[in-house]
């Protein structure tokens, strides 16, 4: 609910975030605590910044990513290298409830930001330290991008070849590793600071944007260490789970693979004596077919457009969808009606909205943001009004 007529929802109002985090990740993590109504404070290298302000693709001088994931923060440009960008960060820091940072294990302790000191002199603040890899294991000191953590999670999206192995093409233009790992860290962050408020006691914050990606596996990983085996898996010779080609030559997919579903398909395709092959076992919930329907099923969809199948499973209440490249979306139909696109909001560039949605006034955090401010336009501000 909103606290007015038009005031938006901000749970986190007057929560206060020094954000130590970079590239995308890490801005996504704290956007989301700035999408929520905290303060969010960037702490940027004078001259330079965040380097994801810099990296295509670009409107001008400035990053889509960074237009997207920095929105409503305010920037204070502090050399911590400095003995003064240190004492001022120190002093910032105990007005802070939370700090979130992404670096390497220890290297903010070899600048001389001890955070476990940090947190025995102030037991309610809140530390996020988010990495590739964690802080501890073989790997925590490994450098890392979203698409080597998404290879070592065994989540790359990636072609195969006779030439060789390649990303696969039209994949997000982020990672699964880094999406996951955002979500886990502002997830963790916001029930810390929810203890803290109700008990006094914060937490450090131990993020591996590796360790997201690989629990999205838990099936599979769980299979392997009870039965020393590898999971089942017949993807290739599903017929309910699968991608057909439609009459326009686009890709659909079909996943009627409970029998409700099943039956609703069979019905509307006005192939009823296909219900004979449901297959399911007594102990089983669905049944993802088998090669033998392939053909029939693929000579089916080859009867209507793209479109019309997406028509007819909504029709039909089938579970289905047309395999959409990414842009596809900014016109899709869906997107506009979920309101996800502000359009408008920095020049030509539109403003991405969470997905988030407050069922009471339809609204998304997000929405209305300014945008992040040049780096260190902020020092005055918030140096005057965090250390009065």
């Amino acid at each position: 609910m909103s606290n007015g007529d038009h005031d938006p929802y901000l749970p986190l109002s007057g929560v206060r975030v020094l954000d130590l985090a970079k590239l995308i990740p890490g801005d996504l993590a704290t956007r989301t605590l700035s999408d929520l109504g905290a303060e969010v404070v960037k702490i940027e290298l004078p001259g330079s910044g965040d380097y994801l302000r810099n990296i295509p693709p670009m409107d001008g001088p400035v990053s889509f990513h960074h237009l997207g994931l920095n929105r409503g923060k305010k920037s204070v440009a502090l050399d911590l290298r400095t003995q003064e960008g240190l004492a001022t960060f120190h002093k910032l820091a105990a007005k802070a409830d939370a700090i979130m940072e992404v670096s390497q294990p220890g290297r903010f302790l070899e600048m001389g930001i001890d955070f476990a000191q940090m947190r025995r002199e102030r037991p309610e603040l809140v530390i996020c330290s988010m990495t590739g890899f964690g802080q501890t294991g073989p790997l925590a000191t490994l450098p890392s991008h979203g698409y080597s953590m998404d290879a070592l999670a065994g989540s790359a999206i990636v072609a195969r070849t006779a030439d060789g192995t390649e990303f696969a093409d039209s994949g997000p233009t982020s990672s699964i590793s880094s999406e996951s790992g955002a979500a886990a860290a502002a997830t963790a962050t916001i029930a810390a600071l929810f203890a803290a408020r109700t008990t006094g006691r914060g937490a450090w914050i131990d993020i591996s944007f590796w360790d997201a990606a690989v629990e999205m596996s838990r099936a599979s990983i769980s299979y392997r260490a009870a039965r020393n085996a590898p999971r089942p898996h017949s993807m290739a010779d599903w017929s309910l789970y699968a991608i057909y080609r439609s009459a326009d030559n686009r890709d659909v997919v079909l996943c009627a693979i409970e029998e409700k579903f099943f039956v609703n398909f069979c019905k509307g395709i006005d192939r009823v004596d296909l219900l004979q092959r449901w297959a399911s076992a007594d102990t089983e919930a669905v049944d993802y077919g088998d090669a033998s329907m392939r053909k029939e099923l693929q000579d089916i969809f080859l009867t209507a457009t793209a479109d019309e199948w997406l028509e007819r499973f909504v029709a039909w209440d089938v579970p289905g969808g047309i395999v959409q490249h990414p842009d596809d979306l900014a016109n899709f139909g869906h997107t506009e009606a979920r309101g996800l696109l502000e359009r408008d909001w920095h020049g030509s560039v539109p403003n991405i909205l969470s997905p988030i949605r407050w069922m009471d006034t339809g609204s998304r955090p997000g929405s209305g943001a300014k945008v992040c401010s040049d780096i260190g336009a902020d020092n005055e501000e918030v140096l005057q009004t965090w250390l009065k």
